[in-house]
């Protein structure tokens, strides 16, 4: 405990980066998501957010008095939405230069979902196959914890589907464990709002790879994502409130149930 909390203090106080890593070691303090001797796994897909989040646990890892092992793996869903290889290519040598080894996983996801004729969305059945995907990858990589780039409005988004949907008061934690693997997931950046993760990947010219999938941006969640800005227009600051609300929720065991 008293590692992860020093760790958060390393982070608030890190000068220049006080912005985007405060929240992120406030997070870990909160919630113990690094700890000495940890074994980490952070799934990048090429987008902003995993991209983002490796950067930064690169730089926790060189500053952390926690010792932890930080590897990456990428999930290719193959055709017909394959990452491109250049830009598998420039990923890869980002996560060179941040000294963090990394593994392509090339899978037939994308088959799959594209086949699809149950009553998931397929954004949601390709989600669950890639994290099942990253989760057995991490599990035979002999890893304890899995790091996903979920931010502040991804946990909003979340909420207010489960409510609006669902009529449930449901969202996932910032730390899970997954009996079956294993594996914990914790989320570093859920205390981050999208736009600040946004700044920062521009300001680093971070390698990110544009979505390929023919469904993205037409989903339930884009729906939300929009509610979420009208709701940030109207009253400013809202998101931070519903991060208190959130908060609430995870400390509330008989109102969380995992997403996982």
């Amino acid at each position: 405990m008293g590692l992860t909390l020093s760790l958060g203090c390393v982070l608030v106080c890190a000068r220049g980066k006080g912005r985007v890593f405060g929240p992120i070691g406030q997070a870990i303090s909160d919630y113990d998501l690094i700890e000495e001797g940890d074994r980490i796994v952070v799934g990048v897909s090429g987008g902003k957010d995993s991209l983002f989040l490796a950067w930064a646990l690169s730089d926790i890892l060189k500053r952390s008095p926690a010792k932890f092992s930080l590897e990456a793996v990428i999930v290719d869903l193959g055709e017909p939405w394959p990452i491109d290889p250049d830009a598998l290519q420039d990923v890869c040598k980002f996560l060179e230069q941040l000294n963090i080894p990394h593994h392509v996983i090339y899978s037939n996801i994308a088959k799959i979902v594209t086949g699809y004729e149950g009553n998931k969305t397929e954004c949601s059945l390709c989600s669950r196959l890639r994290r099942g995907c990253l989760y057995k990858t991490a599990h035979e990589m002999g890893a304890n914890k899995v790091a996903l780039a979920h931010h502040l409005d991804d946990a909003i988004e979340t909420l207010f589907m489960n409510m609006f949907y669902q009529g449930r008061l449901d969202c996932f934690r910032p730390k899970t464990y997954l009996s079956r693997q294993q594996i914990q997931v914790i989320r570093p950046l859920l205390y981050l709002e999208e736009k600040q993760i946004d700044k920062t990947a521009r300001q680093t010219g971070l390698p990110v790879v544009p979505a390929v999938c023919t469904v993205s941006g037409n989903t339930s969640r884009q729906s939300m994502k929009e509610l979420v800005a009208q709701l940030e227009m109207s009253i400013p600051g809202v998101k931070h409130q519903l991060l208190s609300v959130l908060k609430a929720l995870w400390c509330d065991e008989s109102l969380v149930k995992s997403c996982e």
